[in-house]
C-alpha cells in the first residue's frame, strides 16, 4: 500500500488509467478542477494559504487577471494602520471619489473597485496608494491557467504551491475525475460507442459526484458554523 501518491496516481486510483488517453486534455482538467474547488472555498480559508499580497502603490492601481480576490486593505500612513477597503460598484466609487460629496472615502474609510474598460480587468483603490507608507495590499487566490503541469500535485505540495490546503487533494481527485469521465462520456457518445460503456461510465460518475460533495461538505460545514456562531456578549 502507497500513501502521498500524485493527483494522477489518485485519479487512477478512482477511474483507472486511460484518462491519461481518453481525455486529451486531462491536464487542463485538473486545473479546471483545482479552480473550481477554491471557487467553493470560503474566503477566510483561501485567506491562511494565500501568498504574499499583491502591493498597490499608485493611483492606477494593478492588474487582478487570473485571481479570485480575498480581502483588499490599504495602510493609512508610515507606521499606520492597515484598514480593509469595501468593495464598490463603478458609480459608487466615483461618488466616494467625488471631493465634493458628503460620502466621499477617507483614509479611515478606504474604498476600491474593479475597473475594466479594456481586456484586462484593474483593481483601483481610493484614497490613492502610494510607495511612502500608504500602500494597497490584494490578498488573492492564485487560479491555475490552462497548459499548468499540475500532475505531480501532492497533499504535501498542495499549500506551498498551489495555495490550498492539503487535505484538500482527495476532493480534488475526485473533482478530476468527475471532469475527466465527462470528457469521456462526450467522446463515447459522440462517436456512437457502446451504450452499455456509456451507461456503466454514468453511473461511475454520478458515485463520484456524491462521494465529492460529500468530501467538500466537510469544508464548508466548518465556515457555515463559523458565520452562524452568536458573537460573544
Amino acid at each position: 500500500m502507497a500513501d502521498g501518491g500524485t493527483i494522477t496516481q489518485r485519479i487512477t486510483d478512482l477511474i483507472g488509467s486511460e484518462h491519461t488517453t481518453n481525455a486529451a486534455y486531462s491536464g487542463d482538467l485538473i486545473n479546471a478542477a483545482v479552480n473550481e474547488i477554491a471557487d467553493m472555498m470560503p474566503n477566510d480559508l483561501l485567506l491562511k494559504y494565500s501568498p504574499a499580497p499583491t502591493t498597490v502603490t499608485s493611483a492606477s492601481g494593478v492588474s487582478i487577471e487570473g485571481k479570485k480576490i480575498l480581502q483588499i486593505t490599504r495602510i493609512d500612513s508610515n507606521g499606520g494602520i492597515e484598514r480593509e477597503c469595501k468593495a464598490l460598484s463603478r458609480t459608487e466609487f466615483a461618488v466616494a471619489t467625488d471631493s465634493g460629496s458628503i460620502y466621499k472615502s477617507t483614509v479611515f474609510s478606504p474604498v476600491y473597485k474593479i475597473h475594466s474598460d479594456n481586456s484586462a480587468s484593474t483593481l483601483v483603490i481610493y484614497p490613492d496608494c502610494d510607495s511612502s507608507g500608504q500602500e494597497g495590499k490584494i490578498f488573492y487566490f492564485p487560479y491555475i491557467a490552462d497548459g499548468t503541469d499540475t500532475t505531480g500535485m501532492t497533499a504535501s505540495n498542495l499549500n506551498t504551491s498551489y495555495y490550498l490546503p492539503g487535505t484538500l487533494i482527495h476532493a480534488i481527485a475526485l473533482k478530476s475525475s468527475i471532469n475527466m469521465l465527462n470528457a469521456y462520456l462526450s467522446n463515447q457518445i459522440q462517436d456512437e460507442e457502446d451504450m452499455e460503456i456509456v451507461q456503466l461510465l454514468t453511473t461511475q460518475k454520478a458515485t463520484l459526484e456524491k462521494d465529492f460533495m460529500a468530501e467538500i461538505q466537510r469544508f464548508m460545514v466548518g465556515a457555515m458554523a463559523k458565520q452562524e456562531k452568536p458573537e460573544a456578549e
